[in-house]
C-alpha cells in the first residue's frame, strides 16, 4: 500500500478505538464528541469503498486534529505537570479542549488551572478556587474529585487540623487507601495530630486494599510504613530502613529522608537529635524537594514536643509495620532490581517494527522487495542467509499486521516485562521469532515463501505472558485483573493465529513456525521463578546483551545480500509452453486457467505469477502468446479482446535503464508500454516476440511500479526466453 493508504486506514482504527472507548465509558458529557468522531470513521470508510483520495485525505487531517493531537497534548499536559510547569499544563488542557468539541473537558481544565494558581499565587488562592468550583459542581464524581483536591491543598499547606476534618465530612475512613498521594498525606497528618490508631488503619487499608498487591505499589506501601514508623517515634527501625540505598529504592531523595529521620527523632522525645538533623537538611536538597524544607522548617518550630504515647495496641502495630518493612527491604536485598519502572525491551521490539517498516515505506519496497530489508524465505535460509532468522520479525508487508504485532507486544510486554524482567522479555521475543522461523525454514515446502516473523514473535510473547498469570506464579494479581488480562490475551493470540490460513495477502505463518514459537516461549516462561537470585539475572541479561549482538550482525548480513542477485541465479526452466521455455525463479507458480486467481487491477491469465509480489499486492505475471500482432498493438489484447475496450496503450518511458538494456540485447524485437484505464495507468508491459512468426513472451507488471521492485530480474527473464526445440 502506499503511504496514503496505509494512513487512511490507520486514521480508521484509530476512529474506530476512539469510537469504542467513547461507547464503553457511556459518559453523558461526550456525546457531541462521540458523533464527531463517528462521523470521520464514516467519512474515512466512505473514502476507501469509493477510493475517493479527496474525501480520504480530509478524514486522516481531522483524525490527526480531533484524535491523535489530543492523545499528544493530554500526555505532554500530564509530563508537564509532573515537572512542576501547571501553568503550561492549563495551557495544553485547553487547546485540547478546543480540538475536541463536546468532549466535557472544561472542568477538567479548571482543575488544572487550581494547580496553577497553587504555583503562582499559593495555597490560599487554589484554595478559593476549588471552593467556588464546589458551587457549580452536581455530578457526585466531580464533587468527590474536587473534595479531594480541597484536602490536598490543606495537606500541602501542611494544615493537618483542616485537613482530616475535611476528608472525614466527605469521605468513608477507607477512601483515601484507593488514592496513592493522599493515603500518604493522611498518614502523615493523623500522626502529626497524634491520632496513631486512625493511622494504623489506614494503613491495614492500603496494605491489604489493591494498591498493597500491586507489585509496582511496593514503594509506595514501604514509604506509607515509614511515615507511620516516624510518627510513631520508632527510631532505630525507621533508620534502618533509610540505611545505605535503602531510601532511593524506596523512591526517596536524600531530603525526604532525612525529614523522615528527623520526625522519627521528634516524636521519639530526641529533640537535639532532631534538630541536628534539620539542620543539615539543606545540604540534602535537590531540585523539586521545597515542600521537605517546608516540613522541616514546620517541624523545627514545633520542637520540642511530647514524645508519642505508647501502648500496647500501639506496640503491636509498630511491630506489625517493622515486620512488613523488613521483609519488604529484605525480598529486594537478595532479587534482582525492581522491574516495574519501564518496558524498555517492549518498546524497543515496536520501535524495530515500526522503523522497519517506514523504511520499508519510503524505500517503495513490497512483496520481493521486502527480502531486501530481511524478509524470510526458506530459499534464501537454506542457501546460507541465517540473518533473516533475526530480521524478519521486524518485517511487515502490510499495516494492518504491524499493529496487531506491535499491539500484542505491546499488552503482553508491558506484563511479561515488568514481572519477569526485560532479559527474559527480550530473550522471549528474540529467541523465540527465531526459533520458529528456523523450524519453518527446515521443513516448509514451499521454498519462496515469504514467511511473516512478527506474528512468530508476537505468539511466543502473548503465550509467556499467559503462564506467568497462571495463579501460581504470580499469587499477587488480583483475580479480576488476572482475567480480563487472560481474556484479552487469549483474543489477540487467536488473531494471531489467523495468520496461518493459506491466502495471497501479506505475509504468511505457518503453524509449524508459530507452535514453535510457542514452545520457545513457554520454555522461557515456565523453566525459572519469577523472581531471580541476582546473579542468575546478571547472567540472563548478558544472554540478552548476546541475542542483540546477534541481531546487530544478522541485520548487517542481511544488508551485505542481494536476494535479487539471488533469485536470477537460481533461476530454473520450466516446461515449454506454446513453443517457448521461460526461466522463472522459484517464487513463480503456475496458474493453468484464466480466473483461477483474482487481482484488483487486472485479471489473471494462464502462465506464472510472482506469489511473492503478489503477497505485496501487486501482480506480476509471464504469459506466452501465440499468433502474430499489429504493430502498436498489445499481445494481451489477443489473449483478452474484451480489454480493447477497457484499456488504452501509451508509452514508457520510466523503464529502468538496466532493465532496458537487457531487454535490448537480447534477439527479436521487444516493446515497452503502459496500460491505461480512465487515464490512470495501471500496469507497465513488456513483451518480446522471439521469431518473426514465433511465439511472444509477455511480462505485466500491475501497477507500474510492481515492476521497480525487481527490475533486473523481471528483466532476464523476459531477455533470457527461447524457443523450444
Amino acid at each position: 500500500m502506499t503511504l496514503y493508504e496505509n494512513l487512511l486506514v490507520f486514521a480508521a482504527i484509530l476512529q474506530s478505538l476512539t469510537l469504542l472507548r467513547l461507547v464503553r465509558r457511556r459518559d453523558a458529557g461526550q456525546r457531541v464528541y462521540t458523533l464527531v468522531v463517528l462521523a470521520e470513521l464514516l467519512l474515512a470508510t466512505v473514502a476507501m469503498v469509493e477510493g475517493d483520495r479527496f474525501l480520504g485525505l480530509c478524514a486522516t487531517c481531522l483524525c490527526g486534529l480531533t484524535v491523535v493531537l489530543p492523545w499528544l497534548l493530554e500526555r505532554g499536559a500530564r509530563q508537564v505537570f509532573a515537572l512542576g510547569q501547571p501553568r503550561w499544563a492549563v495551557r495544553m488542557t485547553g487547546l485540547r479542549a478546543l480540538l475536541m468539541p463536546g468532549a466535557g473537558l472544561g472542568r477538567q481544565q479548571q482543575i488544572l488551572a487550581g494547580f496553577s494558581l497553587l504555583d503562582r499565587k499559593g495555597p490560599a488562592a487554589a484554595l478559593g478556587h476549588f471552593r467556588g468550583l464546589l458551587a457549580e459542581a452536581e455530578d457526585p464524581a466531580e464533587l468527590a474529585m474536587i473534595h479531594e483536591q480541597i484536602v490536598a491543598m490543606l495537606l500541602y499547606d501542611l494544615r493537618w487540623g483542616e485537613a482530616v476534618a475535611h476528608y472525614e465530612s466527605q469521605f468513608q475512613p477507607g477512601y483515601a487507601a484507593l488514592r496513592p498521594a493522599l493515603a500518604l498525606g493522611m498518614l502523615k497528618a493523623l500522626g502529626e495530630l497524634g491520632r496513631m490508631r486512625d493511622a494504623a488503619t489506614l494503613l491495614r487499608a492500603l496494605e491489604e486494599g489493591p494498591l498493597g498487591q500491586e507489585p509496582g505499589a511496593a514503594e509506595l506501601v514501604g514509604q506509607a510504613r515509614l511515615t507511620f514508623l516516624a510518627h510513631a517515634g520508632a527510631t532505630t527501625t525507621v533508620d534502618a530502613a533509610l540505611a545505605g540505598e535503602r531510601a532511593r529504592e524506596l523512591g526517596l531523595s536524600p531530603a525526604n529522608a532525612a525529614l523522615l529521620q528527623a520526625t522519627a527523632a521528634a516524636f521519639a522525645g530526641d529533640e537535639d537529635r532532631a534538630r541536628t538533623i534539620l539542620q543539615a537538611l539543606p545540604t540534602r536538597l535537590r531540585g523539586r524537594d521545597e515542600r521537605a524544607l517546608a516540613a522541616a522548617r514546620a517541624l523545627q518550630e514545633r520542637l520540642p514536643r511530647e514524645p508519642t504515647e505508647r501502648s500496647a495496641e500501639l506496640d503491636e502495630q509498630v511491630l506489625r509495620a517493622a515486620l512488613g518493612l523488613r521483609e519488604q527491604l529484605a525480598a529486594r536485598a537478595g532479587r534482582a532490581a525492581p522491574r516495574a519502572g519501564g518496558v524498555l525491551m517492549t518498546s524497543l521490539l515496536i520501535a524495530g517494527m515500526a522503523g522497519s517498516f517506514l523504511v520499508a515505506l519510503w524505500q517503495g519496497l513490497a512483496g520481493v522487495g521486502l527480502l531486501r530489508v530481511g524478509a524470510f524465505t526458506p530459499e534464501l535460509w537454506r542457501a546460507g542467509s541465517w540473518g533473516r532468522l533475526v530480521t524478519a520479525p521486524f518485517v511487515h508487508a502490510d499495516l494492518l499486521g504491524l499493529l496487531l504485532d506491535a499491539y500484542s507486544i505491546w499488552l503482553a510486554g508491558h506484563v511479561l516485562e515488568r514481572i519477569l524482567g526485560r532479559a527474559r522479555m527480550g530473550l522471549v521475543a528474540i529467541v523465540g521469532a527465531a526459533a520458529g522461523l528456523w523450524a519453518a525454514g527446515r521443513h516448509e515446502p514451499g521454498p519462496a515463501l515469504m514467511i511473516g516473523g512478527g506474528n512468530a514473535m508476537a505468539v511466543a510473547v502473548l503465550v509467556a505472558t499467559l503462564w506467568t498469570l497462571m495463579p501460581g506464579r504470580t499469587p499477587g494479581v488480583a483475580p479480576t485483573v488476572r482475567r480480563s488480562l487472560v481474556v484479552t490475551l487469549l483474543l489477540l493470540l487467536g488473531a494471531q493465529l489467523l495468520s496461518c490460513v493459506p491466502g495471497d495477502a501479506a505475509l504468511r505463518s505457518t503453524p509449524l513456525s508459530l507452535g514453535v514459537a510457542a514452545f520457545v516461549g513457554s520454555l522461557l516462561a515456565i523453566a525459572l521463578p519469577p523472581a531471580l537470585p541476582r546473579l542468575v539475572s546478571r547472567g540472563l541479561d548478558l544472554l540478552l546483551v548476546a541475542a542483540l549482538c546477534f541481531v546487530g550482525v544478522g541485520a548487517y548480513r542481511v544488508g551485505q545480500e542481494d536476494p535479487i542477485g539471488f533469485a536470477l541465479v537460481h533461476r530454473e526452466p520450466r516446461p515449454a509452453e506454446r513453443g517457448a521455455i521461460v526461466a522463472l525463479p522459484q517464487s513463480f507458480e503456475r496458474v493453468g486457467a484464466a480466473g483461477e486467481r483474482r487481482h484488483a487491477l487486472l485479471s489473471v491469465y494462464q502462465g506464472w505469477i510472482d506469489a511473492q509480489a503478489l503477497r505485496g499486492g501487486a501482480l506480476v505475471q509471464i504469459m506466452v502468446v501465440e499468433g502474430v500482432g499489429s504493430s502498436g498493438s498489445s499481445a494481451l489484447f489477443r489473449v483478452d479482446p474484451g480489454l480493447l475496450r477497457e484499456l488504452t496503450i501509451r508509452s514508457d518511458e520510466g523503464l529502468d535503464p538496466a532493465a532496458r538494456e537487457i531487454v535490448a540485447g537480447a534477439s527479436g524485437s521487444w516493446s515497452t508500454y503502459t496500460l491505461q484505464r480512465n487515464g490512470e495507468a495501471v500496469a507497465r508491459v513488456i513483451e518480446r516476440r522471439l521469431a518473426e512468426s514465433g511465439p511472444t513472451v509477455l511480462l505485466l507488471a500491475a501497477p507500474p511500479l510492481a515492476f521497480d521492485q525487481a527490475p533486473t530480474l523481471y528483466a532476464r527473464v523476459v531477455a533470457d526466453a527461447v524457443l523450444a526445440e
